[in-house]
């Protein structure tokens, strides 16, 4: 089983004074004097100047950004912060993901920064919690679109995870939307 983003940070940064030379508390205080701020400038520049590789200059990019703390380290905080003002959508939310475990449970469902990602070899679908509705995308490898479904946008997900639709209500939890949540965890093979 493919480890998860909190245990990748986690053991990055268990190894980066071994591994580099310095703290956490040291490459922050060094980051900091580049000027840099976007989070695609410094691991461009950790890779270029540092000779980090990829994952790991996008993870201490990250810890970077966020105020020097670990992006993953509290996953149920990253989940409940997505909630912030939007309460209302969380018995919806917890409706969904019950019923795409009962029919997929080899699913991980892991929350992210701004969305929350579902996968077991590989993300195959994600869910964006917006201020009215739950947008629920999922790879569904050029299935054409249909009313119900449209080009994915505002997730912050893979784009491989090609398609969404809205949801307001539990009632839109139907079989056919799980067949389809069914055919894009098939997708991963």
């Amino acid at each position: 089983m493919a480890k998860t983003s909190q245990e990748i940070e986690k053991e990055f940064m268990a190894g980066l004074q071994e591994q580099s030379g310095k703290s956490i508390k040291e490459w922050m205080t060094h980051l900091k004097t580049t000027g840099l701020s976007k989070r695609n400038e410094l691991l461009n520049w950790l890779k270029e100047n540092e000779g980090f590789r990829h994952q790991d200059a996008s993870l201490l990019a990250g810890i970077y950004v966020n105020d020097g703390k670990p992006v993953y380290a509290y996953s149920s905080d990253l989940l409940e912060n997505q909630f912030n003002k939007k309460e209302h959508l969380r018995p919806l939310y917890d409706t969904l993901t019950e019923a795409i475990l009962k029919r997929l449970p080899d699913t991980r469902v892991e929350a992210k920064k701004i969305y929350v990602s579902l996968n077991a070899k590989r993300e195959y679908a994600a869910i964006g919690i917006k201020s009215k509705e739950i947008r629920l995308a999922m790879d569904l490898d050029g299935e054409p679109n249909g009313s119900d479904f449209v080009k994915q946008t505002g997730i912050g997900c893979m784009p491989r995870i090609s398609h969404m639709t809205k949801l307001t209500e539990a009632s839109q939890i139907t079989d056919n939307l799980l067949d389809k949540m069914e055919m894009a965890f098939r997708n991963m093979s």
